[in-house]
């Protein structure tokens, strides 16, 4: 009888491995461990090995090099990187000339060798931004397709000190991450560069190809790449907040989840609250001290791991109005993942050893020692109108 319940219990695996590509954790067939909760839940559809949690960072240990098989995330390079490739849309900011007298306002600079002197005089450079489309050359550097007579062409003509800020459209507001590139543009001149450049541009933005394939394109555009001389870089509200340099940027490579992480964020989101539950009961509960976890969340995805985060209550003085924190955990996967099955694989692998933790299937040395930070935002009281500090 026993060898047939073990034939069932495997035959079944098996067919989870045909369905989804990995089987559920065999610890799911041990007896219990010390029960750590007493209320029957669910285990996630999807499970096998657990994942790695990281102790608390520095904001510089981003920077440093480590074996792909030990990181647990992208370096400051990779993550803008990540984020200005997979863009591909952002705001050029130019500086527009600008003078205003008697006869109204003047711009884009002297029109006339006669006006010279009043623009030195009364002349003035104000930010102007405006909406490009960008590629990235073999360097790494932005380019982009300009009309010769456009106005932040013109204002490149008399300042080509310029910046391009940078956000996933799906991830917009003050939450989503974003970068600011500046630098100087120039006009690509060298014939082999350009040609190259051509074909990348018309095969990312095909819509725009035709001033690019015929003699339109000598007459009323040119293309152009931005020299990067200094990146800013913000991950999200309230959070971490640096300068990165351009040698970091441009030796990096971008995520392989870069193309649909967002939708894996969104997916899991809208689908897994109450795994997000289960996660931080099984992990943080002990250190924090919380009953009840509100509005649990990833907020990033890449091929080691999610940014985890979520609100929770904290004690107060009778008749006090009820106070908040929150927390933001870097959770690494067990291996990394380099395509959207993996992802999914790595994430559930995560849910299974949370429900198993909560269960009592799986004992605190099996779920790999002691759970520890590793993005940390300030404690935030949500009664008051404090700001959130950036991580440390």
């Amino acid at each position: 009888m026993g060898r047939v319940l073990l034939l069932l219990l495997l035959t079944s695996s098996s067919s989870l491995v045909s369905s989804f590509g990995f089987a559920p954790s065999l610890s799911l067939f041990r007896s219990p461990a010390i029960r750590h909760s007493s209320s029957t839940s669910h285990p996630p559809s999807l499970a096998p090995t657990p994942m790695r949690l990281t102790p608390a960072t520095a904001l510089s240990s981003l920077k440093a090099v480590v074996s792909e098989d030990k990181r647990l995330e992208l370096t400051l390079g990779e993550l803008v990187k990540t984020l200005v490739s997979t863009c591909k849309i952002g705001t050029l900011a130019t500086t527009l000339p600008l003078r205003e007298d008697d006869d109204g306002v003047h711009r884009f600079g002297p029109q006339s060798p006669g006006t010279v002197e009043k623009w030195d005089k009364d002349g003035k450079e104000y930010p102007f931004g405006t909406l490009v489309s960008y590629v990235l050359n073999s360097d790494g550097w932005p380019v982009m397709l300009l009309a010769n007579n456009a106005a932040h062409t013109r204002n490149i003509n008399s300042n080509n000190r310029v910046a391009l800020y940078c956000q996933n459209q799906d991830s917009t507001g003050q939450k989503g991450a974003r970068a600011t590139l500046v630098g100087d543009i120039v006009k690509i001149e060298d014939q082999d560069e350009l040609s190259k450049m051509r074909e990348s541009y018309t095969e990312v933005f095909p819509d725009q190809a035709l001033p690019l394939q015929d003699d339109r394109f000598e007459k009323f555009f040119s293309l152009y790449k931005i020299e990067v001389k200094d990146i800013y870089y913000v991950s999200g509200f309230g959070v971490m907040s640096t300068w990165v340099t351009p040698d970091e940027f441009l030796k990096a490579q971008a995520d392989p989840l870069a193309d649909f992480a967002n939708d894996l964020v969104r997916e899991w989101n809208e689908n897994h609250a109450k795994d997000y539950v289960s996660v931080a009961r099984a992990f943080f509960q002990e250190e924090l001290g919380f009953d009840v976890v509100e509005e649990p969340r990833l907020t990033f995805v890449d091929r080691f791991g999610v940014n985890f985060r979520f609100k929770f209550g904290i004690p107060t003085e009778d008749g006090q109005p009820q106070k908040y924190n929150f927390r933001e955990y870097r959770i690494g996967f067990r291996v990394p993942a380099f395509n959207r099955e993996e992802a999914q694989s790595a994430m559930f692998k995560v849910f299974q050893e949370a429900w198993e933790k909560n269960e009592g299937y799986l004992a605190d040395d099996e779920a790999g020692g002691r759970h520890r930070l590793l993005l940390k935002r300030d404690d935030i009281d949500f009664t008051s109108t404090a700001s959130p500090n950036n991580v440390t």
